[in-house]
This record gives C-alpha cells, structure tokens and sequence, in this order.
C-alpha cells in the first residue's frame, strides 16, 4: 500500500478543483456566446403606413398613420426603421404618431 502525506493529497485536491474550474468557465464562456440576442423592436414604414416589426416578422400595421401626412423628417426615420429595446416603447412611441 501507498502511502500518501497530506501535503500530496491537499495539492492533489487542489489541482483537480482548479481543473474542473477552469473547464467551467470555459463552457461558460464558450455557451454564453452563443446564446440568441434579442430581437429588437422596429417601428418602419409599411406601404403609406407604419408597422412594428420584430425582427423580420410584421406585429402589427397601424393603418390609422398615413406616411405621406407626416413631415419629411418623420417619413426618413420610418423608412430607415426606428429600434427599440421593448415592445412598450414601441407603442409609446406610436402614440405621437398616432396622435
């Protein structure tokens, strides 16, 4: 039988813990980075109207809001989309346009 001091088995110990910690982290980091981002929220013109995307997916048509009845500035910002972090936001915003 082998005979082990504490020495050698408290840095055996401590080497296979670092081990384990370092794959870990590791795989944290590794599945972190693949995780999904969010969508955000996009107010953009739709035809002579507004709608909120999310993503590539149309939410909604606000058929109440004639482009072409909006200032210039207005109508650009549309047609370039407008993002937003919330779908709330993008209500909220919708409602100066909507009046």
């Amino acid at each position: 039988m082998y005979k082990f001091s504490k020495t050698v088995i408290i840095i055996s110990i401590l080497v296979f813990a670092t081990a384990i910690a370092l794959v870990l982290v590791t795989l944290g980091i590794v599945f972190g980075q693949n995780k999904p981002t969010a969508e955000p929220w996009v107010l953009q013109s739709y035809g002579n109207n507004v709608a909120l995307f999310n993503g590539e997916r149309v939410i909604e048509v606000y058929g109440s809001i004639m482009l072409d009845t909006l200032p210039d500035e207005d109508k650009r910002l549309l047609d370039n989309g407008i993002a937003f972090l919330t779908r709330q936001e993008a209500v909220n915003a919708i409602e100066d346009y909507d009046g």
